[in-house]
C-alpha cells in the first residue's frame, strides 16, 4: 500500500478520531494514527508535532462542529432565546459517534487541563453571550447548564433519560429558552 505525500489536517484528525472509536483513547498512537491516514509518521508530525497538539486539534475540531451545527439550528432570529434554543438542539442532536469520540478524549484530557483549552473559550464565549441578558442572566444560565449537564450525562453513557423522557426534557428546556428576551436598552439597567 503506497503512502500519500500530504493529506489535509482534517484528514488527519479524521484518522484520529477513527483510531480513537476502533481501539480506544489509549491507543491512539501517531503511528495508529498516520497507517490509518495513511501517511508516514513524520507527515503526521508535521501538522501535529506532539501528542498534546494532536489531542487538542481532535477537542478544537469537536467544538468547531458544535458551533456549526448550533449555527445550523439558529432560526432566522437572532434573539438571545433563538441563539439558547439552538444549543439545545445542537446538543440534543449529537451523533453517538461525536459523544463517543467526547467520551474518548474527555479520558484522555482528565490528567493535561490544558488540553481542554479550546473547550474553555467555547463555553467563556457562551457565558458571555448570556451575561449580555443583565436581568435574564439566571435563567438562560440554568437552561444552559441543565442541557450541558445531560449532555455530560450521555457521553458518560450514565444518562437515565430515554426516548420519550429525554424528547420531553429537550422540549421543555426549549420552552423555558423561549422565555428569555433579549434587555432593551431602556430596560437593561440592573
Amino acid at each position: 500500500m503506497g503512502r500519500r505525500s500530504s493529506i489535509s489536517r482534517d484528514a488527519l484528525l479524521d484518522a484520529a478520531e477513527a483510531v480513537v472509536l476502533e481501539m480506544g483513547a489509549t491507543r491512539l498512537t501517531f503511528d495508529a494514527v498516520a497507517e490509518r491516514a495513511g501517511v508516514s509518521k513524520g507527515g503526521l508530525l508535521y501538522s501535529f508535532p506532539t501528542k498534546e497538539a494532536l489531542l487538542e486539534g481532535m477537542v478544537a475540531r469537536l467544538c468547531e462542529r458544535f458551533a456549526a451545527t448550533q449555527a445550523a439550528q439558529r432560526e432566522e432570529g437572532d434573539t438571545a432565546a433563538d441563539k439558547l434554543k439552538a444549543y439545545i438542539q445542537a446538543t440534543f442532536a449529537e451523533d453517538a459517534n461525536t459523544r463517543n469520540v467526547s467520551a474518548a478524549l474527555l479520558a484522555v484530557v482528565a490528567n493535561d487541563l490544558q488540553l481542554l483549552a479550546p473547550v474553555r473559550e467555547h463555553q467563556q464565549r457562551d457565558v458571555a453571550g448570556l451575561v449580555e441578558l443583565g436581568q435574564q442572566f439566571p435563567r438562560a444560565a440554568v437552561v444552559w447548564l441543565a442541557t450541558i449537564g445531560q449532555w455530560f450525562l450521555e457521553v458518560l453513557d450514565v444518562s437515565p433519560l430515554k426516548g420519550d423522557q429525554r424528547q420531553q426534557v429537550m422540549e421543555e428546556l426549549l420552552r423555558l429558552a423561549e422565555t428569555v428576551q433579549t434587555p432593551t436598552a431602556t430596560a437593561n439597567t440592573e
